[in-house]
């Protein structure tokens, strides 16, 4: 195992098949991190230049979606930082 806990943590975690899924990164639900580390992982997937992103509550496929709260939270983070580059 490497020093990194939080990195290993999230190699673990399923992905998840976005459409918009920025290129050379890997998409994954925050909800699988256990919510006792959650913290520490976003700080870590902003420090090795990750996104935060919440999926709409509701998507209107054709027109604008409307504003309001967001849905679920995602990962998107860089292939290269998860292989320890």
């Amino acid at each position: 195992m490497s020093g990194d806990p939080i990195r290993e943590l999230l190699l673990d975690l399923p992905l998840v098949d976005v459409d918009d899924r920025p290129p050379g990164m890997l998409v994954m639900r925050r909800s699988d991190v256990p919510e006792d580390r959650r913290e520490q992982a976003d700080a870590w997937v902003a420090q090795h230049g990750g996104l935060i992103g919440h999926a709409p509550l509701i998507v209107v496929h054709g027109g604008s979606s409307p504003s309001g709260p967001a849905g679920e939270a995602f990962y998107a983070v860089p292939a290269a930082a998860l292989a320890g580059s």
